[in-house]
């Protein structure tokens, strides 16, 4: 089986404010399965960073599965593959 890009989307919403939206992950995987898997891996290796006091490491490549920050709401997200 051969990789593809892939879209996770989690929900966020802000602490005590009305605002919502929604926490893009993207890479490549072989299934949407996968690339859930692979995003909820860049947000624990965010978590970690932060907890340590270090930076959130950056993608070394627009492909690779990263997180700029940290959200709750991993039990609603969806995938869905994105056309190159």
């Amino acid at each position: 089986m051969h990789q593809v890009m892939w879209e996770v989307d989690v929900p966020i919403e802000r602490v005590g404010t009305s605002e919502r939206g929604v926490h893009v992950f993207t890479g490549m995987a072989e299934s949407g399965r996968e690339a859930r898997k692979a995003a909820q891996r860049a947000w624990e290796t965010a978590l970690l960073h932060v907890q340590a006091g270090r930076a959130v490491p950056a993608a070394a490549h627009r492909t690779d599965w990263s997180a700029r920050g940290l959200r709750p709401g991993w039990d609603q997200a969806t995938h869905k593959g994105i056309d190159r």
